[in-house]
Formats: C-alpha cells, structure tokens, sequence
C-alpha cells in the first residue's frame, strides 16, 4: 500500500509528455464535484491544491474557481 504514490511520482517523471493543456481543459469542464476530487487528489499527491498549483503558474481563479479571462 506505500508504493501507491511513490508509482505515481515515477511515472510521471519517466513519461515524457507535458498534459498540462489537457489536464487544464479537463478541469475547467468539470462541475464542482469533480473539481473537488481533482483538488482532494492533487493534496495528497503534493501538497497542494490543484486551484493552488494554477494560482502559483499564475493562471487566476475567481471566486466559483473558474479560470479569469485574461
């Protein structure tokens, strides 16, 4: 069972592609249930929330977390 993240780490330093447009679209069309999944997972996996990781690449969030025009 302690292998689960440690997996998760290496194969994401070992796969080669950059899906953050992807991972980006999947969001902004997820209602806020899925969003609160995305948030919760990305906590346990480093720390921070995923809305948290957008703000620190400097892609604002309202206040529904949605992604501001820019």
């Amino acid at each position: 069972m302690d292998d689960v993240i440690p997996t998760i780490s290496a194969e994401m330093a070992t796969d080669g592609g950059n899906e953050s447009a992807a991972l980006l679209d999947y969001y902004t069309r997820s209602d806020q249930k899925e969003r609160t999944v995305i948030n919760e997972v990305c906590l346990y996996l480093c720390g921070w929330s995923f809305e948290t990781i957008l703000e620190k690449c400097g892609i604002p969030l309202d206040e529904n977390g949605d992604i501001q025009e820019q």
